[in-house]
């Protein structure tokens, strides 16, 4: 008899999890370090590619990822992907608590993550298209301001949400996801990605295979978490076609004859009779339940999605299938005499058990939760909707209340106050001329998240049409020096205007040391701002400071300020250091950007006197004359020049 070999991939899986877990530590901490790292190799990031075509480094981790799985099988999930790393540990968790999981079988839910990968990643395409416009062209885009980032950031955090929704995601998709739909459920009955890689495993060679007969003990089976009949698919096709099958290998780790193994066989999409993944016989709903389920979790998409501002779309298919499932076993409560669930016993003969009692609770205030969120989901939407139109030029008075309405119901009722809904509804109050109110929500979003830059400015700008010019300088200095930009938003030009407004104000005060130093500031944080730069070497010039403004115009040019305004302060600058030569350039650029400007032409005239060059002085001081017959300076000049000329040629005695 052959000998049994013991394997064990478990412990390989496991240090490949713990080792993605490391590596995010690690570019985590390199980012707080260093400020700058890689863009996150998130799966998130692809959406950027598909939306708007900015090829990103998730994007190319996602693409590697595919041709691995056409080859290789739905590898990835099980060994790489720290959502699967959770859900696994919640389920030993589990096991060791000994609460009950098992999964469910729904023929309407198992097609869930194939409508939410169509929904990401085709339909934005088809609307597009519809519309007349073209699918972008695949770019990349280098860091820096608020731009989204192709390889490199200053802001890894910038797909992810905050750290307490973050929390809420980990327990919703690993916890309670494992213990209401069973292991790996997120994986099966919502996660896009998977639904992708699923597609790919039928087109992979790469399978569980079987290497020979075998007793058929269902061992396999028992050990997969994926909820294969594992030995019923090697007897009938020789290998697993399930594309839920993720290769962790558990299954050849429990034959006892060696028969199961990983090999390459020809993939399943060609074989006739595959599976597919149907569960065939062993759906645990009836249809009426299943459809139930699936409308419960259409409206439950609706209402949690994008809810708060806080719930992120994943998140948000997570919950509805938590809610939908939990409604249908509501629905069951109800209408049947006896109800066991995960080993608990609800209804007995008709009557509820305080188990039950305590379940009925958890549902009606389930369903007051959704209405609840329904509510302000309307509110805020139809406010959006027409905050939308009235910053796209539809300003009407009424529009303008109807939003301020809606915002204001969705505010007044809903658990939390969205800070940019909140903003919206400031802008909307400015819009109608309500100041006073505007600066009340903006004063209360300061108080809440000082490092709210919009809030800021806009706060400040209020304040100076007041005439309260300190109040609005403590605003931008403020804004400057604690605001956070956000990837995507308008923090990046209103910090400019903060920084632009707040220089502005001291020179108006006669503070111009204070001007230097708020144009300044905002250089430090915005480096790529050219009209910092001009500010601050016009600040520098009045100051005296001729080395230092030099070095600033010349920055703005470098960064593409190619002004008149540019060119004719530096010429004034090297004229008074005494670099004609450079002045000169200068000055020559200036008549190339204003060439009917008679002034230009007289000074280009008195540098090329300078420089000795008499005959282009004269060619132009006559331009300038020319240009503007009433410039008595230019006139004059051109006579003593002709008339050095004429005494130059008279013969000496």
């Amino acid at each position: 008899m052959e000998a049994v070999r013991t394997r064990s991939y478990a412990k390989w899986r496991l240090a490949s999890l713990v080792g993605i877990h490391v590596l995010f530590i690690a570019h985590f901490i390199h980012w707080k370090l260093k400020g700058r790292t890689l863009a996150p190799l998130e799966f998130n990031e692809v959406l950027y590619t598909i939306h708007q075509g900015i090829v990103t480094a998730g994007f190319i981790l996602m693409a590697l990822v595919m041709v691995a799985t056409l080859v290789f099988g739905r590898f990835f999930c099980s060994w790489g992907c720290h959502i699967l790393a959770l859900q696994d540990a919640a389920g030993w968790l589990m096991d060791k608590l000994r609460i009950k999981r098992q999964p469910i079988r729904s023929r309407t839910l198992i097609w869930v993550p194939i409508g939410v990968m169509f929904y990401l990643f085709i339909w934005p395409q088809i609307l597009q298209l519809s519309q007349g416009g073209g699918t972008e062209a695949m770019h990349t885009v280098a860091a820096g301001g608020s731009r989204w980032s192709s390889f490199m950031t200053d802001d890894l955090w910038r797909n992810l949400p905050p750290p307490g929704v973050a929390v809420l995601t980990f327990f919703i998709c690993g916890f309670l996801i494992v213990y209401l739909l069973g292991s790996r459920g997120f994986c099966f009955q919502a996660c896009p990605y998977g639904a992708l890689f699923g597609i790919a495993d039928q087109l992979a060679p790469g399978r569980i295979v079987l290497a020979k007969d075998c007793s058929q003990c269902g061992l396999c089976t028992k050990a997969c978490t994926s909820d294969i009949l594992v030995h019923r698919e090697l007897a009938m096709h020789g290998m697993v076609t399930n594309p839920r099958c993720l290769k962790d290998l558990d299954c050849i780790t429990v034959c006892p004859e060696n028969a199961v193994q990983y090999g390459f066989r020809k993939p399943p999409l060609f074989r006739k009779g595959h599976p597919m993944g149907a569960y065939g016989g062993r759906f645990g709903f009836s249809l009426g339940e299943d459809l139930f389920m699936l409308g419960s979790f259409v409206i439950g998409m609706f209402v949690y999605r994008g809810l708060y501002d806080a719930v992120p779309f994943l998140l948000a298919v997570a919950l509805a299938l938590c809610t939908s499932y939990l409604l249908v076993l509501g629905a069951r409560l109800v209408r049947q005499g006896s109800l066991q669930v995960r080993g608990m016993v609800l209804k007995i003969d008709r009557r509820l058990r305080p188990a039950g009692l305590g379940f009925a609770g958890v549902v009606l205030m389930l369903m007051l939760l959704v209405i609840h969120s329904a509510y302000v989901q309307y509110h805020t939407q139809v406010g959006r909707r027409l905050f939308t139109h009235i910053a796209e030029g539809t300003r009407d008075a009424v529009s303008i209340d109807r939003a301020i309405g809606h915002y204001t119901s969705a505010l007044n009722v809903g658990l939390l106050k969205p800070t940019d809904r909140e903003q919206e509804l400031a802008g909307l109050y400015l819009m109608r001329g309500d100041k006073s109110g505007a600066a009340h929500l903006l004063t209360g979003i300061v108080a809440d998240h000082p490092e709210h830059i919009e809030a800021r400015y806009r706060l400040g700008v209020i304040a100076q049409e007041r005439g309260d010019a300190p109040y609005a300088m403590v605003q931008w200095q403020a804004a400057l020096e604690e605001g956070q930009m956000r990837t995507g938003g308008h923090d990046h030009e209103l910090l400019l205007r903060c920084a632009v407004e707040l220089g502005a104000a001291h020179e108006a005060a006669g503070q111009y040391k204070k001007a230097l130093g708020a144009y300044q500031l905002g250089s430090e944080l915005l480096p790529e701002e050219a009209e910092l730069f001009v500010r601050s070497g016009a600040v520098e010039s009045r100051l005296g400071m001729d080395d230092r403004a030099i070095e600033h115009y010349e920055a703005a040019l470098r960064m593409g300020q190619n002004t008149a305004m540019v060119h004719n302060n530096l010429g004034a600058l090297y004229m008074r250091n005494g670099d004609n030569e450079r002045a000169f350039l200068h000055f020559q650029r200036l008549a190339e950007v204003v060439p009917n400007d008679a002034r230009v032409h007289r000074t280009l005239a008195v540098l090329n006197g300078r420089l000795g060059r008499v005959d282009q002085a004269r060619e132009e001081l006559l331009l300038a004359v020319r240009l503007d017959p009433s410039d008595q300076r230019s006139a004059m000049a051109l006579a003593s020049l002709n008339g050095a000329a004429v005494a130059n040629e008279q013969p000496r005695p």
